[in-house]
């Protein structure tokens, strides 16, 4: 029996002594200025953060247990540089923050995480690519740029087998004696073959008002309902029992050039009306993005896109255009220009305002912007 005590310890200590842990602090800092002809009802000039992606920090921990097993983890924080404030509604670590465990059958991870919809999509679409959040389609219904991410979330993610990769996600609602409240399920399936890639998606989020948009209570038809949702495209479908994305994605790169294409569905299903919200019943936005990168040399990109939504009752047409210049593998310099046109009648029952995302609406139907900045990352 002392044998085996003594072996046991031994091999612990060994396993100890052997296993190696790295913490990596990284972050991204994005600042740029930007002019846009009508925000609401006027010209403005002004410092705007995070246009290829938002300013943050973060870190990453890996501890290597042998094997092929590993402990991971993750704490991501956003911020506006220019105020300094922190993003994601005040969340310290509100982009990402999880733990869990990479084996070679696949990772399993805890905490608050991105939307698969945003893992599956974005590497096809305009606003990775090029555009940034001005890229993002109709203020990110499908929630690509990932406006939103979920608590309380347990993922998994494949290995790749023959090319194939999958992954799904699972959160608790956290309502006692209410399972299916707050509850956040999706799934993706993606496919890589030398320059050709291509995924799609599914995800279904209940009671987005309190689950996502961060609102006090749950909306009740015909009673007040404090309304946290702001962009008029879908501010009035915020009521919605849940929201269901469906999405796919390709991509394939060809000497020098990278051509995406995809589709999302984004539904607001069972939406009820409240005294601040006009809309009940289901709407749909059915988006499609065609973007074009090519790089001129290598320190030179150059992208154009466009991307149409049709929701239920009004239209967005939106072109983009955008160019990088690498100072450096790890600085660059960029310029953005998008033009939104809306035509028909938004979710809150009034004629449809451009509104590029990050900007506040136009007071017409048209919305022009531009902007020239630096991004730096470590």
């Amino acid at each position: 029996m002392k044998k085996i005590i003594i072996l046991a310890a031994s091999s612990f200590v060994t396993t100890s002594v052997f296993a190696q842990s790295s913490v990596t602090l990284y972050g991204t800092v994005d600042d740029s200025f930007a002019f846009a002809n009508n925000q609401s009802g006027g010209r403005s000039y002004q410092l705007m953060q995070g246009a290829l992606g938002s300013s943050k920090w973060g870190f990453l921990i890996r501890e290597d247990l042998g094997g092929g097993y590993s402990t991971v983890a993750r704490l991501e924080n956003g911020f506006d540089i220019n105020s300094g404030k922190l993003g994601n509604n005040g969340r310290l670590f509100g982009r990402q923050a999880y733990v869990g465990l990479s084996t070679p059958y696949g990772s399993v991870l805890l905490g608050r995480q991105y939307d698969l919809v945003a893992d599956a999509m974005l590497f096809a679409a305009s606003s990775l690519k090029f555009a940034g959040i001005w890229g993002a389609h109709v203020n990110d219904v499908d929630n690509i740029w990932c406006t939103y991410s979920m608590n309380n979330a347990i993922k998994y993610i494949s290995p790749t087998f023959g090319g194939f990769k999958g992954a799904a996600l699972f959160s608790f609602g956290g309502v006692a004696g209410d399972f299916s409240n707050g509850k956040k399920e999706s799934g993706m399936l993606s496919y890589n073959y030398k320059n050709f890639d291509t995924a799609v998606v599914f995800s279904r989020i209940n009671n987005p008002a309190t689950s996502i948009y961060d609102a006090a209570a749950n909306p009740v038809a015909g009673a007040a309902f404090a309304n946290t949702v702001t962009p008029p495209a879908y501010s009035g479908y915020a009521t919605a029992g849940s929201i269901q994305v469906m999405g796919a994605a390709v991509n394939y790169k060809i000497l020098g050039a990278s051509i995406g294409a995809e589709y999302t569905n984004a539904r607001y299903q069972n939406a009820v009306r409240t005294s601040s919200t006009p809309f009940s019943g289901t709407a749909t936005f059915n988006t499609f993005d065609l973007n074009v990168t090519y790089l001129v040399t290598p320190t030179v990109l150059v992208g154009a896109g466009y991307t149409y939504s049709k929701a239920e009752g009004a239209k967005y047409g939106q072109l983009n255009l955008g160019a990088q210049y690498f100072l450096s593998k790890r600085t660059s310099l960029y310029t953005v220009a998008a033009w939104q046109r809306a035509i028909g009648t938004d979710s809150t029952g009034k004629a449809a305002v451009a509104q590029i995302y990050g900007l506040s609406p136009s007071s017409t139907g048209n919305q022009v912007a531009i902007r020239v900045g630096i991004r730096h990352s470590f």
